[in-house]
């Protein structure tokens, strides 16, 4: 053996130490990700993103968002052939 039984027996009271630790860890995380998920609609969850990416809504809101009117019925007047396009952001 390269290792006595006094050294085996601290590396392992020292990796049962992380691995409660991490299991802690992991709790506290899980319980933070559950009240961050509660603080949107309870069906609907957020709109805006679906994970890491824009949700199907969001992406439309993002794309189409500077198209402002007074009244939503306005837009009835506008052709239904006619593509309300963004111009494209440029970065600072």
């Amino acid at each position: 053996q390269c290792v006595d039984d006094s050294v085996r027996a601290e590396l392992e009271t020292k990796i049962a130490q992380c691995e409660d630790d991490d299991h802690k860890v992991k709790e506290k995380l899980s319980d933070a990700n559950k009240d961050y998920h509660a603080s949107f609609h309870p069906r609907w969850g957020q709109m805006f993103v679906a994970g890491y990416q824009d949700s199907r809504f969001g992406y439309f809101v993002k794309n189409y968002a500077c198209l402002y009117t007074s009244k939503a019925t306005n837009l009835g007047l506008a052709s239904t052939s006619r593509a309300f396009r963004t111009a494209g952001e440029l970065l600072p």
